[in-house]
C-alpha cells in the first residue's frame, strides 16, 4: 500500500492533474459550454452578500473601534501591552460607540440633504423643458448670441428628432418592461436594505472578535506555508491593508469633506441646486482624476443654462477647491497611499472602469497599486540575481548596465 506523506510524489502528481482537469474543465465551460460556473458564482454570490457587506463595513470601521479604545475607554481595558486583547465589556461598547456615531452621522447627513436634494430633482425635471428652449435659442440666434450655421443645425435637429423617435418607441413598446423593471428595482432596494441590515450586525461581530480572525488566518497560513513564505504573505497583506485601508477610508473621507464644503459654499454664492451639485460633486470625486470632472463639467452646464454668470461663480469656486483638495486635503489625508505616479493613476482608473464600470473606477487604482508592487518586486528579485543595478535612474543612459561580476572580471 501507498502511504500518502507530505512529500509522496504520487500525491503531487495526482493534485497536478486533478488541478489541471479543473482549468480545462472551467475554460470549456466559459468559453463553450453552458456557463454553469458563472450561475453557481452568481448564486453563492447572492447568499455570501450580507456577509461581504459586514466584512466591508467591518475593515472600515475598524480604526475608529481601535481609536475609541486607546483614548475614551483607555482607563478601562486591560493593563500590559497593545497585543493584549482588551476586557469584553470595553470592546462591546467600543463597537457599539462606532456604529452608533457612524449610522448617527449617515442619518444627520441624510435628513438635512435628501428633502433638499428631493426638491432639486423635481424642480430639474419640471424645468426641463425650460433649459431645452433656452438651448434651441442659442442655436438659432434668438438670444443674443451669433445662430450656427444651417447645417449645422438641420444636422442637430435630426438628431434630436431621432433621439426623440427611439425614445417614444422604446416607451411604447416597453410599458410591461418598464413595470417590472420598477418592481424589481423596489424589491431590489428592500433586499439591499435587508442584506445592509444582516451586514451591519455580522460586521460588529467581526470586530468584536478582529484579533481573533486575524490570529486564526494566520495559523491557516502557518499551517500551509512554510516559514519562508508565510512572512512574504504577512508582508503583502500588510502592504495590501495599507493600500486599500489608507486609500479607501482617506477617499471617503476626503469626498464627504468635499461634498460638505461644496453644500456650504454653492449656499452662500446662491447657486442654483446646490444640495444637489454637493451630493454630486462629493460621489464623483470618489473616483481619482476622472472624479472632478465628471461631477463639475455637466454642473457647470447646468448652472449655465439658468444663469451664466452663476456658472462662471461656480467654475472659479471649483478650481479653487481643486487646489485645495489637491494641495492640502488629499496629501494631509491619503498622503501616498498608492505609491502610483499620475500616469499609472489614470491607465488604472480607464482600464478598470471599462472592463468593472463605476467599482473598477474606484477600486482600480488600489488593485494596480498592488499589483505594480508585485511586478516590481520581482523585477527587482530577478536583476539581484543577475547582479545588476536596481535603481531606475541607472537605466536612464544609452547604455546597457552589466553585472557586477562581468565588470570586476574586466
Amino acid at each position: 500500500m501507498i502511504k500518502f506523506r507530505r512529500n509522496n510524489v504520487y500525491m503531487k502528481w495526482g493534485l497536478t492533474a486533478f488541478v489541471t482537469v479543473l482549468a480545462i474543465l472551467a475554460m470549456y465551460d466559459i468559453l463553450f459550454g453552458a456557463h454553469k460556473i458563472a450561475v453557481y458564482f452568481g448564486v453563492l454570490s447572492t447568499i455570501l452578500t450580507p456577509i461581504i457587506y459586514g466584512g466591508a463595513i467591518a475593515y472600515l470601521l475598524a480604526p475608529i473601534v481601535d481609536f475609541l479604545e486607546r483614548t475614551v475607554l483607555r482607563p478601562w481595558a486591560a493593563p500590559g501591552t497593545a497585543r493584549r486583547k482588551p476586557r469584553g465589556w470595553v470592546r462591546v461598547v467600543s463597537v457599539l460607540l462606532t456604529l452608533a456615531i457612524v449610522l448617527g452621522a449617515v442619518a444627520l447627513l441624510l435628513y438635512f440633504l435628501i428633502s433638499d436634494v428631493a426638491a432639486n430633482i423635481a424642480q430639474l425635471a419640471n424645468n426641463i423643458n425650460s433649459y431645452i428652449s433656452v438651448v434651441q435659442g442659442w442655436l438659432e440666434g434668438s438670444n443674443g448670441v451669433a445662430a450656427l450655421p444651417p447645417e449645422v443645425i438641420a444636422k442637430l435637429e435630426g438628431l434630436y428628432e431621432q433621439a426623440m423617435e427611439m425614445l417614444n418607441s422604446a416607451t411604447a413598446h416597453s410599458m410591461s418592461s418598464m413595470i417590472a423593471a420598477v418592481s424589481g428595482g423596489v424589491l431590489g432596494v428592500v433586499d439591499f436594505l435587508g442584506n445592509l441590515v444582516v451586514g451591519i450586525v455580522i460586521a460588529a461581530y467581526m470586530m468584536g472578535m478582529k484579533e481573533t480572525l486575524a490570529a486564526q488566518a494566520k495559523k491557516i497560513i502557518c499551517a500551509i506555508f512554510t516559514s519562508y513564505y508565510v512572512e512574504r504573505i504577512m508582508d503583502a497583506v500588510r502592504y495590501a491593508d495599507k493600500v486599500f485601508g489608507g486609500f479607501i477610508r482617506g477617499n471617503i473621507v476626503v469626498s464627504v469633506l468635499i461634498g460638505l464644503i461644496c453644500f456650504v459654499a454653492l449656499s452662500i454664492i446662491d447657486v442654483p441646486y446646490a444640495p444637489l451639485l454637493a451630493v454630486l460633486l462629493g460621489v464623483t470625486n470618489l473616483i481619482p482624476f476622472f472624479g472632478p470632472f465628471l461631477g463639475a463639467i455637466p454642473s457647470a452646464i447646468l448652472i449655465f443654462l439658468i444663469d451664466p454668470i452663476k456658472s462662471l461663480e461656480f467654475i472659479i469656486f471649483i478650481l479653487v477647491l481643486q487646489q485645495l483638495d489637491g494641495n492640502i486635503l488629499t496629501p494631509k489625508i491619503l498622503g501616498e497611499s498608492t505609491g502610483l505616479a499620475s500616469l499609472w493613476v489614470i491607465i488604472s482608473v480607464l482600464v478598470a472602469g471599462g472592463l468593472f464600470g463605476p467599482i473598477g473606477m474606484l477600486l482600480g487604482c488600489p488593485v494596480f497599486a498592488l499589483l505594480y508592487a508585485l511586478i516590481r518586486l520581482g523585477v527587482n528579485k530577478g536583476l539581484e540575481k543577475r547582479k545588476l543595478p536596481v535603481p531606475t535612474d541607472v537605466y536612464r543612459s544609452q547604455g546597457t548596465p552589466r553585472a557586477a561580476e562581468s565588470e570586476e572580471q574586466v
